[in-house]
Order: C-alpha cells, then structure tokens, then sequence
C-alpha cells in the first residue's frame, strides 16, 4: 500500500496530539507537515506541543507556525479543558526541534500549488490559516483534492449551546472554508461524542507499550478519562474528537455520511459559530436551499473505529 501524502493543521491540545500520534503512525499516510493555528492553547505553545508530539512519534515531519488569532482578531483558548500547557499537564520534555522559517500559510500555499500528486489536508483546528490561505491563492481551491474537518455540530455544540469550539473561534474563516470549491469532509462533534468513543480497556493496553507513542497516547487518554470522572462523577469511556476525525480521513469506511449544505452563522447572537447542517429532504437544491457542499458525517463504526486506533498505536515500525 503506498502511503498517501497528507497535510496537517492542528492547535494541539490532548485530542489534536492524539490525532497526530495517529496519523504519523499510520501507514496509510505520508505527512508532509503540520501546520499551527491558536486554538486549544496559544500559538507557542501549540508549536511547542506540535513539536513534542511529533518527537514522541519516532518521526521527523516539519511544523509551521501560522495565525495567533481568529481572521477579526478575536482569541479564546481552553486551558481549563486541556490543561496549562495544553497536553494535560503530563510534564513532557521540552521539544529539541524547532518550527520552519516559512509561515503556515505560505507553506499550505506553496505546497499544494506546487504538488504533482493529490495531496489531502485534514484539519483539527479554528479554519484560520486554510482561510488565509484561500484568500492569498484564490486557485488553492482548485489543488486540494480532499480536506476532512474536525468540526461543526448537527445538533448542539460544547463551547455554545449551538457552536462548536473550532467553528466557534473562528466563524469568519469556517464560512470561507465552506464556501470554497475544495471537496469537503465534516465530521461534527456530537457524532464523534455518540460513535468515536475508546474504551478504559483500550486505554490500559496503550499504557503498557514500550513505545513512546503508546505511552505518550495513554497518559493522554487517562487523562482525558480522569477530567471526564471528575466532570461527570464517573467515566469509563471516552470521546476525544480530533482522532476520530482522523481516522476518518485514514479510512473512509468506517464513517455514515450523506451530502448536505452546510453554512456557518456569523452574527447570530446566540449561534455565532453554528454549523446549519440543512438535512431537509422535501426541499430540492435551488429551491430556497444550498446546493450540497459538503459531506457530513453523521454515524461511525464505533467497532472498527478502536481497532483501526489500536492496531495503529501497536505498531513498532
């Protein structure tokens, strides 16, 4: 199987670090570099943990720092959900290597513009830096064959009753996004909370490993499961979202997906970074709605998504 050639961009925190681990660690993809965007935590310390992450990994792939802050200059990040240094506070050794010269977004620019094969872009974070993108190189729609964003809700969201925390940070550069061209992939938040679950079991077997990904990827998810126990007064399972998505974007397969259009609301008071996921089947396209933009998932192979987590992170080559 030859690997396919992939682009990240992430604002590392627990879940984005656990998608990476998974990415870098699969042979299905070839990760040409990672891009950085605030979100989770502030932009250094997202390249920091970005770095990090990647060591853990036994892999050497280069990391862009991009945009500090949302396309109309406004930042919120949730320390209070990941930590102080945004990976759970688990005291992991400072980074050796250091970010690109080239920012993100000139680097997602050139890269794409330049490939001579499909180079897909997964996205784990605020859309703030494939915005920019877009809006530098109009013609970048047209050279991304496949993007899958980790983003969005059908049916609430988890920074706002109705918003989701990356579409939310950054509603202005979501809405570019979704209006390009580019052949789109949503995998929402609640979907990943109902089917992208990992189990306490499937969490002691990463433990055990001997390998710095597993071990990395373990303490993450106790951690995860040790916030949920105290949030929730008990836990035994767990939903981080980043790395379902991107077992979407490894394989395909293991999601239920349909077309849809998808707009995001920028001014509404209480919906400011609501997905509108129009699922209405008695209104035809040009009738007073959007035409399907995108394809949304909406259900996961719950089975076959841990063993496609697992037998990745097992993985010693």
């Amino acid at each position: 199987m030859t690997p396919r050639n992939v682009i990240i961009d992430c604002d590392t925190g627990v879940d984005d670090a656990l998608a990476l681990l998974l990415a870098l660690r699969s042979p299905s993809f070839n990760v040409l570099g990672i891009t950085c965007v605030a979100g989770n935590v502030s932009l250094d310390k997202v390249v920091r943990n970005t770095l990090t992450v990647v060591e853990h990994s036994g892999k050497s792939v280069p990391v862009y720092a991009g945009a500090a802050t949302s396309l109309v200059g406004r930042g919120r990040t949730a320390e209070h959900v990941h930590g102080d240094d945004g990976l759970g506070n688990l005291g992991l050794p400072a980074p050796q290597g250091r970010a690109e010269s080239e920012s993100a977004v000139a680097f997602l620019v050139h890269a794409f513009m330049a490939a001579a094969g499909p180079v897909e872009l997964v996205t784990l974070a605020p859309l703030t830096n494939v915005a920019l993108a877009l809006i530098l190189e109009p013609q970048l729609a047209e050279r991304i064959p496949s993007l899958v964003i980790m983003g969005g809700d059908i049916t609430g969201g988890n920074v706002t009753p109705a918003a989701e925390f990356n579409i939310h940070s950054d509603p202005e550069a979501a809405d570019v996004v979704m209006r390009s061209g580019i052949p789109k992939t949503l995998v929402p938040y609640d979907v990943i909370k109902a089917y992208g679950t990992l189990t306490a079991a499937n969490i002691a077997t990463l433990e055990s490993g001997p390998t710095p990904w597993r071990q990395v990827g373990g303490r993450l998810m106790r951690f995860l499961l040790e916030r949920d126990t105290d949030h929730l007064g008990s836990a035994d399972v767990i939903g981080p979202a980043d790395p379902a998505a991107m077992a979407v974007a490894i394989d395909p397969g293991i999601a239920t997906a349909g077309m849809y259009h998808v707009a995001v609301e920028t001014r509404g008071e209480h919906t400011r970074g609501t997905t509108v996921v129009d699922r209405r089947d008695w209104v035809r396209p040009g009738s007073g709605a959007g035409a399907p933009n995108a394809s949304v998932v909406t259900a996961m192979d719950t089975v076959a998504y841990r063993a496609l987590v697992l037998d990745t992170f097992l993985r010693s080559v």
